[in-house]
């Protein structure tokens, strides 16, 4: 079969079926199929490539080298094209070069480590309302990962791929973690210098807290705020209202809480597990549920130093 498709690229006959008759009748001759090569149908001259030596001009190497098709990508060239014009793009134009980030230490390792906060929860828990008193407090910078993402479908409406994202978020399903795990990325070696930093609304699943952990770092300290079905929603709503976000309409509303439902609990699991993660009771109001914050903070990131200072 392989000696059929390669005498049919090599030759690319007018009458397809007339040919591969022509093939398996040469098979009976030679003795059966045990006898066919990979190059059987292809003949003596086909087989060899023009030598490359220094009496042939790279230009007569490329017109016997290369189709005859007059669209073939590298006809117009002498030779390649420098590494750093190339460009990717695929079929569906859901590519970016930006996003071929290879395997990178996102902090210098010579230098300490910012402290790094993630603060989880269901839509409308009142992450980005405790994310920001916590960076406040502690002189913390602060990065919302729902908002990086939304920054850049804006910044980028007129791609394809961005355009797609922008209708997963909108229906309350979840960005792609690896888009979402490289503008964090890109994020943070912005800011390599900060003490510390909380980071709003991420990991959402498991799956995104081991890419986490496996691509930048391991977090210092998880704020998991657990709030009722019902108060979400009452807040969403409230929040739809007030603000007008795409991703607060009603059925994507659900599909998130949904989401939430069954992504949480292995979430929080995996975090206790590693002893990462504490719990505060959402629902109450946000100075009382701060106040409990950021004791923990103190007790977990700041004990040495309160103890050294006393």
């Amino acid at each position: 079969f392989q000696s059929l498709l390669n005498g049919l690229m090599c030759y690319k006959p007018d009458d397809p079926i007339e040919y591969l008759e022509s093939c398996l009748q040469k098979v009976k001759e030679l003795g059966g199929p045990e006898k066919v090569k990979w190059d059987t149908f292809v003949s003596p001259e086909k087989k060899t490539l023009p030598p490359l030596n220094g009496g042939q001009s790279r230009r007569s190497f490329f017109r016997n080298v290369m189709p005859d098709n007059s669209n073939f990508p590298y006809r117009r060239y002498e030779r390649l094209p420098p590494i750093q014009q190339f460009s990717i793009e695929s079929d569906t134009d859901l590519s970016e070069t930006a996003e071929l980030i290879e395997e990178y230490d996102v902090f210098d390792p010579a230098r300490p480590r910012p402290k790094i906060i993630l603060v989880i929860g269901g839509p409308g828990s009142g992450k980005g309302t405790q994310s920001l008193k916590i960076a406040e407090r502690y002189g913390f910078n602060y990065i919302s990962v729902g908002e990086l993402l939304r920054k850049k479908i804006h910044s980028t409406s007129s791609n394809r791929k961005w355009s797609l994202i922008a209708k997963i978020i909108t229906t309350g399903e979840l960005a792609p973690q690896e888009t979402t795990i490289t503008e964090i990325k890109q994020r943070l070696m912005q800011i390599p210098d900060e003490e510390g930093i909380v980071i709003d609304g991420f990991p959402r699943d498991v799956a995104q807290a081991i890419s986490f952990e496996d691509q930048i770092c391991t977090p210092d300290l998880v704020v998991f705020l657990a709030c009722s079905s019902q108060r979400l929603k009452e807040r969403l709503l409230k929040r739809a209202e007030q603000q007008g976000r795409p991703d607060d309409n009603l059925k994507a509303t659900q599909r998130r809480l949904m989401n939430f439902k069954q992504n949480a609990v292995p979430l929080v699991k995996y975090f206790q597990e590693k002893g990462l993660i504490i719990t505060f009771d959402a629902d109450r109001d946000e100075e009382e549920v701060f106040s409990d914050i950021s004791s923990a903070v103190d007790n977990k990131l700041f004990a040495n130093k309160e103890t050294a200072a006393g």
